[in-house]
């Protein structure tokens, strides 16, 4: 039985309200960082469709505990390795200054290998009082230690504000308008022969995951389904991100997790038409979009609709 917010040992539920940030619990795609990495990237789980069985969070994804450390299964990777000097209690690199930070940058330059994570222990300061299939449950403040010599750290992000938050109601009927809306752009365009199953099939999928990670955000969704359809796993691809390859990772992620066939399917293989490539039209559609708002004033802005929908409404495609 999965929960919303967590047990502990003697199966009674958490209260979170009172509980210090750094004392949070980790889900699966909060990011972690390396103190020798270039990047962050997110957590994953090992275990299809639940994890622990504890979810948390409004997404209800899936709580980590000490045991989640093992290295292209929990913690994949953090781009090029370069060691650093670092205070070995929290994993902060202590920052050069002046020519110093110049010939430490050149340094690194040519020693960066890249990333393969080396642990062998599990995370370090967790939560003994709270124990998820047995194992204390994973914490923003706990560190597990790289062989290498980087630590790795639970990556925070301050919340931003925002006067204008919907209610989970709000959002939920936004995703679903906005899937209604581009369930029937497909359809129309099923019914003139423009696409083909497979295209409608691929967009209506990809776009109802892209919307659902992203909570309902439809400038996030877009980019994601663009993303989604330019970054094939079996092909390969050098496009750049439209949304970023930190939030791409999270959202493949996401889709391995719950062993979704989209991520081997290829937009440049679909086509609109008979000669416009699925991932080519998503992509100037965007470009348009973006550049039509930008000369757009404040007041008159155009509300975001989803891109499948601004897709299959250009007429010359």
């Amino acid at each position: 039985m999965s929960i919303w917010c967590g047990v502990n040992s003697c199966g009674g539920e958490v209260v979170l309200s009172n509980i210090q940030p750094q004392n949070q619990f980790v889900c699966r795609l909060m990011s972690a960082k390396c103190s020798y990495g270039s990047m962050s990237h997110p957590l994953n789980v090992e275990e299809c469709g639940g994890g622990h069985g504890v979810l948390f969070g409004p997404e209800a994804q899936p709580v980590l505990n000490a045991n989640d450390w093992k290295p292209d299964i929990h913690v994949i990777h953090f781009g090029d390795c370069t060691p650093r000097e670092q205070n070995e209690e929290t994993g902060e690199i202590i920052e050069k200054k002046g020519f110093e930070k110049i010939l430490n940058n050149v340094v690194e330059f040519f020693i960066a290998q890249k990333c393969k994570p080396m642990i062998e222990k599990v995370w370090y300061e967790t939560q003994d009082k709270y124990l998820i299939d047995g194992t204390p449950a994973l914490l923003m403040k706990s560190m597990l230690f790289c062989k290498r010599g980087g630590i790795i750290t639970i990556e925070t992000t301050p919340p931003e504000e925002n006067d204008t938050q919907k209610t989970q109601e709000q959002i939920q009927a936004d995703k679903e308008k906005a899937k209604s809306d581009t369930e029937v752009s497909i359809e129309q365009a099923l019914k003139d022969g423009r696409i083909d199953s497979q295209t409608a099939d691929f967009m209506k999928e990809g776009y109802s995951e892209a919307l659902e990670f992203a909570n309902g955000d439809i400038e996030t969704a877009n980019q994601l389904f663009a993303d989604l359809t330019r970054q094939n796993e079996s092909k390969g691809s050098d496009k750049p991100y439209v949304s970023s390859q930190a939030q791409y990772d999270k959202f493949r992620l996401y889709l391995q997790h719950k062993n979704s066939p989209l991520l081997e399917s290829a937009g440049n293989d679909m086509c609109i038409g008979n000669s416009v490539h699925l991932d080519e039209a998503v992509s100037s559609t965007l470009a348009q979009n973006q550049n039509q708002e930008s000369n757009e004033e404040e007041d008159n802005k155009i509300p975001e609709v989803s891109i499948i929908t601004a897709v299959l409404d250009r007429p010359n495609l």
